[in-house]
C-alpha cells in the first residue's frame, strides 16, 4: 500500500510542532487526511469507524486513528478504557473540573509526540501510549510533569528534577576534586555519577525492604486481631441463653430479647405516664400507674390474641415479637399524648409565640412573598420550636424522677409509685409449650395496693 505524504520529514525521535492551518479544525484535518489516504489507496478503507456519542469532543484529535478500530468489540473495549480515564481524572482533581478537556489535551499532546510516524496499530497506540497518564511522581494529578487541574508544574516532579541535579553536581565534584588542575575527565565523572546511583538505589532498597517488613509486622498483627475476635465472637455465639438456657444465643435468645424489651417498654411507659400525669398525690400516681399498665397489657394481649387467632401455629418467637412490636407502638401513642400536653405548658406557648414573632420579622424584611406564605412558614418554625420545647420539659420531668428514684427505695416510708413500678418490671411471662401467654400477677400486700385488676393474658418480657 503507498504511504501517504511519503516526503522527506524528521528523523525519528524529532518531535515536531504541527500547527494546523488557519481556520482548519481536528475534524477538517481528519477528513482532509481521510481524502489524501483514498487518493493514494485507491479507494476509502474496508470499514470507517464513527466516535462514539458523548466522546465526540474527547476524541476529536484521534478520530483519523479511531476510524481504524474495525471490530465492534474493539471499539467497544477502547471506550470502556476513554470513559475509566475520564473518571480517573475526575477522581484525582476532584468533579469540578473539566475531565473530558484534559483528556483531550493528553490526546493531542500524544499526537504531537507521534509525529509522521504511522500507527500501524491503533488499539495499542490508543490504549497503550494516548490515554494512559505519564508521571514520575506519585501525584495522581500529575501528567507529563504538569497538573492537570492547574496546568501549573507539577511541584514533585520539580523536587524529583532538582535531586537528580543535586545527585549529578555531587558526581561532577567528585570526579573533579580527586584530579589535579581541576580537569574534568569524563569517564570519572560517568564512574562517580554511576557510583552516586547505585548508593541511592540501595538506599532506597533497604527503604522499600524496611517498609515491607514494617506491612508485613502490621498484616500479621492484624491477622492476629482478626483470628482474636473471631475467637471471642465464636465463644460468645456458643453461648446459652441467660433466661431460658437455649444454647448458641449470644448470652440472649430472640424470644427472651423481646420479652425483656416489652418489659422495658412498659417501665418506660409508666415513667412517662407519670412524668406528664401523675406529679400529684400519690393516689393520682398509683391511678396513673395502674391505667398505664393495664393499657400496655391490653395492647399486648390484643396482639397476642389477634396472632393466634390467625392460626398456622403461630411460633413463641413471632409471639415475643408481635408482643415487642404492639408495646412499641402503645408506647409511641403514650409519648404523642404526653407530648401534646407538654406542648401547652406556659414555657412551650411563650417558646411559640416568640419564634413566631421573630420569624415573621425576619421573613418580611428578607423576603418578598405574600402575607399568608410569609404566616404560614413563621407558624410551621412556631410549631418545631414548641415541639422541641415540649420533648425538653418531657425529658426533663423523667430525667428529675429517675434521678429521685434511688432516694425514694431508701426511704422508711413505703413509695406506693416504686413498688408498683417493680412490679409491672416483673409482669409477663409467655408459656412457650401451648404458644399461651399468661402475666404472672403482682402479689397483693398489705403496705401496697394491687396494680390492675383481673388476669388477662398478656407477653411477658
Amino acid at each position: 500500500m503507498p504511504v501517504v505524504d511519503g516526503g522527506d520529514g524528521p528523523l525519528r525521535g524529532e518531535k515536531p510542532d504541527l500547527p494546523l492551518a488557519e481556520g482548519e479544525s481536528e475534524v477538517s484535518a481528519a477528513a482532509s487526511t481521510l481524502q489524501a489516504w483514498r487518493a493514494a489507496s485507491g479507494g476509502p478503507p474496508p470499514v470507517w469507524a464513527q466516535v462514539p456519542k458523548g466522546l465526540e469532543r474527547v476524541l476529536e484529535p484521534v478520530a483519523m486513528v479511531w476510524g481504524q478500530l474495525d471490530r465492534l468489540t474493539t471499539r467497544r473495549y477502547v471506550t470502556k478504557v476513554v470513559r475509566a480515564q475520564l473518571g480517573e481524572i475526575s477522581g484525582a482533581c476532584g468533579p469540578e473540573v473539566d475531565a473530558e478537556r484534559i483528556l483531550q489535551e493528553r490526546l493531542k499532546r500524544r499526537l504531537a509526540q507521534q509525529g509522521t510516524v504511522p500507527i500501524t496499530d491503533p488499539v495499542g497506540w490508543l490504549v497503550g501510549r494516548a490515554l494512559p497518564r505519564r508521571a514520575m511522581c506519585p501525584d495522581l494529578r500529575c501528567d507529563d510533569g504538569r497538573r492537570m487541574d492547574t496546568r501549573a508544574d507539577c511541584t514533585a516532579c520539580q523536587m524529583l528534577i532538582l535531586d537528580g541535579r543535586a545527585l549529578r553536581a555531587r558526581a561532577f565534584t567528585k570526579a573533579t576534586t580527586t584530579l589535579a588542575g581541576g580537569r574534568v575527565d569524563r569517564f570519572a565523572f560517568e564512574a562517580e555519577l554511576n557510583a552516586c546511583w547505585q548508593q541511592e538505589a540501595a538506599l532506597a532498597a533497604v527503604r522499600r525492604e524496611q517498609a515491607a517488613r514494617e506491612r508485613h509486622a502490621r498484616e500479621r498483627v492484624w491477622a492476629e486481631q482478626r483470628a482474636q475476635y473471631a475467637a471471642q465472637e465464636a465463644a460468645r455465639q456458643a453461648l446459652a441463653c441467660e433466661a431460658c438456657g437455649k444454647p448458641n444465643t449470644a448470652g440472649m435468645c430472640g424470644q427472651c430479647r423481646d420479652e425483656r424489651r416489652v418489659q422495658e417498654l412498659v417501665a418506660e411507659a409508666v415513667d412517662v405516664a407519670v412524668a406528664t400525669w401523675g406529679l400529684g398525690s400519690e393516689l393520682d400516681r398509683l391511678d396513673v400507674v395502674r391505667r398505664t399498665e393495664r393499657d400496655m397489657r391490653g395492647a399486648v394481649d390484643q396482639a397476642v390474641a389477634e396472632l393466634l387467632a390467625a392460626g398456622g401455629g403461630a411460633l413463641p418467637e413471632s409471639v415475643a415479637l408481635a408482643a415487642r412490636l404492639a408495646a412499641e407502638l402503645q408506647l409511641g401513642a403514650l409519648r404523642r399524648r404526653a407530648l401534646s400536653r407538654f406542648a401547652y405548658q406556659p414555657s412551650a406557648q411563650a417558646e411559640y409565640k416568640k419564634v413566631l414573632r421573630i420569624e415573621l420579622h425576619r421573613l418580611r424584611r428578607n423576603f418578598d412573598a405574600s402575607d399568608d406564605e410569609i404566616r404560614e412558614a413563621a407558624e410551621e418554625a412556631a410549631h418545631t420550636a414548641r415541639l422541641n420545647t415540649a420533648h425538653a420539659l418531657l425529658e426533663d420531668r423523667l430525667r428529675t424522677l429517675r434521678s429521685a428514684r434511688p432516694a425514694a427505695e431508701v426511704d422508711t416510708e413505703p413509695d406506693w409509685y416504686a413498688q408498683a413500678a417493680a412490679q409491672v418490671r416483673a409482669l409477663i411471662r409467655p408459656a412457650p409449650p401451648e404458644h399461651a401467654v399468661s402475666v404472672r400477677r403482682p402479689t397483693t400486700s398489705a403496705a401496697a395496693p394491687t396494680v390492675g385488676s383481673g388476669e388477662p393474658a398478656g407477653v411477658g418480657a
